[in-house]
């Protein structure tokens, strides 16, 4: 049971007492409702890690004050994943003959394989459409293999010398960061490819792993190897580069959640496997604390562990903040009206 307090115009301070049906991992409450609701629905981590010797994967699922569960066991490495529109999420894994498939999870927990590949599989991204594109190929994942929503198999584009990160800006163009070449490329919906940056932006050993844009289209790239040690590199949308934070240690994925926060993967084995937090003005913090192998990360909707078949909980978060809000408009409604015409409401 909540109790909210509401506030007449007249100063005198009353509470009405609302019963919450609280289903899934929480609700949302709070003066400013929609920027909370938002944010409780849609920044659920979800990360891919794997071990050795066997190599299993799991896709572990953090709530935002950092809750750890299980969302899928995978019994090969996984690797990148993200969430279409629909809020189907797709994951990336590899067996031990570096076969890729896609495994692709729907609001309810469905699991299905999606689509495969010869080859290492690494980064993956959505686009607005609902075409998957991956790094993979045989080899050092030399292409950009793209799946359409029925799951049909083309190269998008190849001659990487080792692909990582993908990422999509807001205009629809595909930015890959090619490690070996030290190069981030952009592709143009149509396929065009361009150099976004290339060595000089890494120094003689390094190079771009991770990628993800924040808000106002900046593009943000874990990097390994360069002359400040492994960093997460800024770039403005002209290409100006500025480093963001320095001392990390091997970082992989990397996402933002809704608030701008910056989330990086430490791609190392326990107890050194840490996911960091930053600030939109950098500051660093532990998120949660090396007990896994962490790969790749996105937000997206809370779940339950995948095959549950239970109703999305994002789904039912977003109802009980609907109603919220508009129970926010009501008691404004209240504060400002006349006592004397309030029986008309």
């Amino acid at each position: 049971m909540v109790s909210l307090p509401f506030q007449r115009s007249i100063g005198e301070e009353y509470e009405k007492t609302i019963l919450l049906s609280i289903v899934g991992r929480g609700y949302c409450a709070g003066k400013v409702f929609a920027p909370i609701c938002a944010h409780a629905i849609s920044d659920t981590l979800y990360v891919t890690s794997s071990t050795r010797p066997q190599r299993n994967g799991t896709v572990f699922e953090y709530t935002p004050t950092g809750v750890q569960s299980t969302f899928a066991t995978l019994q090969s490495r996984p690797r990148g994943l993200a969430f279409d529109s629909s809020g189907n999420l797709f994951v990336a894994t590899n067996d031990f003959n570096d076969h890729g498939t896609i495994h692709k999870f729907t609001p309810n927990g469905t699991q299905s394989n999606f689509g495969g590949a010869s080859g290492f599989m690494q980064g993956l991204a959505v686009d607005s459409f609902g075409n998957v594109f991956v790094t993979g190929g045989v080899g050092f994942t030399p292409d950009i293999i793209k799946f359409t929503p029925d799951g049909t198999r083309s190269i998008f584009a190849s001659g990487l010398g080792q692909g990582f990160g993908l990422a999509f800006d807001s205009a629809g163009n595909l930015f890959a960061a090619d490690a070996v070449n030290q190069t981030i490329f952009e592709y143009t919906p149509g396929g065009t490819q361009s150099t976004f940056v290339g060595p000089a932006a890494f120094g003689p050993n390094g190079g771009p792993i991770g990628l993800a844009f924040d808000s106002s289209g900046n593009l943000f790239v874990s990097a390994v190897g360069t002359p400040a040690g492994d960093t997460i590199l800024e770039f403005t949308p002209g290409g100006t580069e500025s480093t963001f934070a320095t001392g990390l240690n091997n970082p992989r994925g990397i996402a933002f959640d809704s608030l701008g926060n910056l989330f990086v993967a430490e791609f190392n084995f326990p107890p050194s496997g840490d996911i960091l937090e930053f600030t939109p003005g950098g500051t660093e913090s532990v998120f949660a604390r090396g007990n896994i192998r962490p790969a790749w990360l996105t937000f997206g909707p809370a779940r339950g562990p995948a095959g549950a078949n239970v109703p999305d909980s994002g789904s039912t978060f977003a109802i009980l903040c609907i109603a919220l809000v508009a129970l926010e408009s009501v008691r404004r409604k209240l504060a400002i009206t006349p006592k004397s015409a309030r029986g008309a409401l």
